[in-house]
């Protein structure tokens, strides 16, 4: 299979910590890559960081300016880029190279400035690429992104709070209400059934800013779990609501622990 570099962004969670993924899926099918065999990675500590470990925006900026003269140092000696990871304070890139790099670590710390940690050792098995290959959880999240870039919305102000409705269809009036019964779960609002058989369509509102880590909470547990009464998740749709968000489902902890038990159990 030929190579097209694919870059993917999403976020996951560690241990209670946020970090901000970016992947060259194009290796997706077919890694580990023969005469890559090499892993070097590089962090690069943050300057002024969040409360929550990420980078503020003026800091992601300097961060990408860094990055981009260490990418070509390490290009200029046939590595290859496959990716980042940003968060716990830190900045990781990620590179595959023929064989050990000799002094490359130096000849990064004097240009850089920085004091940048280095990690170097043998993956022919691209392990250090594999482990932050996205889960089905994060497809979601990936997809979410792509439909707010789609509806025109990637440019909205991020603290603005949005009602997402989001529509699962089932052909029995049994699977609506167990439909229904999910929604309740999930804390949508105004949860109704329209239509009749073999075309019933459930929907709810979740009240949040359009940020696709949020919504994939919600549309990733309707997605796997409407099979389960007969149903198929459609999609959502978005209309703003005026005023700043102050406390939401998306907020609350113990939403978080039943959302993640929902993925688990069945309907």
């Amino acid at each position: 299979m030929s190579y097209m570099p694919m870059f993917e962004s999403w976020r996951i969670r560690l241990e209670g910590m946020a970090f901000d993924v970016m992947l060259d899926l194009g290796y997706g099918e077919d890694y580990p890559i023969k005469g890559k065999e090499w892993f070097f990675g590089v962090r690069i500590p943050l300057a002024d960081r969040r409360e929550d470990g990420l980078a503020h925006d003026t800091e992601a900026h300097r961060l990408d300016m860094v990055e981009n003269r260490i990418r070509a140092f390490v290009k200029d000696r046939g590595g290859q880029y496959v990716g980042r990871r940003t968060g716990g304070n830190n900045r990781d890139l990620l590179f595959y190279m023929e064989e050990r790099p000799r002094g490359l670590e130096d000849r990064i710390r004097a240009s850089v400035g920085l004091e940048i940690l280095f990690i170097s050792r043998d993956d022919a098995r691209w392990q250090g690429y594999e482990q932050l290959l996205p889960s089905a959880r994060d497809w979601r999240q990936i997809e979410e992104s792509k439909r707010i870039v789609e509806l025109g919305l990637d440019e909205v102000d991020p603290e603005e709070v949005y009602e997402i409705c989001h529509q699962v269809e089932t052909p029995l009036a049994k699977g609506a209400a167990a439909l229904e019964g999910l929604f309740r779960k999930l804390e949508l609002e105004e949860i109704t059934t329209t239509g009749e058989a073999p075309s019933f369509v459930v929907q709810g509102v979740q009240y949040s800013p359009l940020d696709p880590e949020t919504i994939a909470r919600v549309s990733f547990v309707l997605a796997n779990k409407a099979p389960k009464a007969r149903g198929s998740y459609l999609s959502w749709t978005a209309e703003p609501i005026k005023g700043a968000l102050t406390e939401t489902p998306e907020n609350d902890d113990d939403l978080m622990s039943l959302l993640a038990d929902l993925a688990r159990k069945d309907v």
